[in-house]
Order: structure tokens, then sequence, then C-alpha cells
């Protein structure tokens, strides 16, 4: 009995130590998109671009209404004469031939945005942080709880 005890605290403790993994990754890509958003608008470069096609993604959820996201394909000539193309997200109805103003980097004019601003990033930013540290903290709550059942069964 308690070799089997022993061996589910590792595998609750294993299980824990993932999900806090999981909750780290996820604050460092969160925070390193999120760096990257502000230092487009800060120091990012303005372009006309000309919009090639347009689509709708519609994201389907059992328990929340679906909801849907306009993103562009477009072209535009960066400051240095260089050609790029980028897909950005726009609430505008841009269609194909439109002149759409997005923001670069010029070490990355692939990843441009449109131009317009996007109210309320720091709330969202701020929420999804605030639920990746509990999930952090709830894994390596179970961690503890699994490591310290195993290792209390294995001194007895």
């Amino acid at each position: 009995m308690s070799a089997f005890s022993g061996a589910f605290g590792v595998v609750f403790g294993s299980i824990g130590l993932l999900f806090a993994a999981f909750g780290i990754g996820m604050l460092v890509l969160g925070a390193r998109k999120s760096s990257e958003y502000k230092r487009l608008f800060r120091e990012g470069q303005v372009a006309e671009a000309r919009c090639l096609e347009t689509y709708v993604v519609h994201h389907h959820s059992p328990d929340a209404p679906t909801s849907s996201q306009r993103r562009l394909i477009v072209a535009f000539r960066t400051a240095d004469g260089r050609d790029a193309r980028a897909e950005v997200v726009s609430r505008h109805p841009y269609v194909a031939g439109d002149v759409v103003p997005v923001r670069y980097l010029p070490e990355r004019p692939d990843r441009a945005m449109a131009a317009e601003a996007t109210p309320g990033l720091g709330v969202v930013s701020c929420l999804f942080g605030g639920v990746m540290v509990i999930l952090t903290c709830v894994g390596l709550g179970f961690a503890a709880i699994g490591f310290g059942v195993a290792a209390f069964i294995g001194m007895s």
C-alpha cells in the first residue's frame, strides 16, 4: 500500500510541476508579446500598406458567444526600400485594394500591425498575468503536496 501511495505522490507532484511550468512559460510569452507590442507603438515606423486580401476567422466556444476577427494580408515598402508582406488584424472593414496604415519595426517588417490603437491592452495583460500566476501557484502547491506525501511515506 505504501509503495502505491508513494508513487501516487510522485505522479501528483509531477503533474503539479507541469502546471507550474506551463504557467511560467505563458507568463514569459505574455511579457514578451506585451513588450513587443509597446515597442512597436513607441518606436515602430508607419507605412501605408495596400490590402491584398481579407478574411474573417470565427472563434467557436461551447460556453461563450462566437467571436470573429478580421484579418488582412497587406503589402508595403519599408523606409529602406524593401518590399514586405504581413498579416494584420483590424477592426475596420477594409477590402482588397484599400490603403491600410501599419506600424512595423525595421528589423521585422513581416510582423507589422495595423496602426489603429487597441484600447484596454493593459487590462487584458494584467488579467492574463494574474490567471497565470494563480495557475503557477496552484501547480506549485500540488507539487509540494505530492512530493511531500511521497517523501513522508518513503520515510515510514
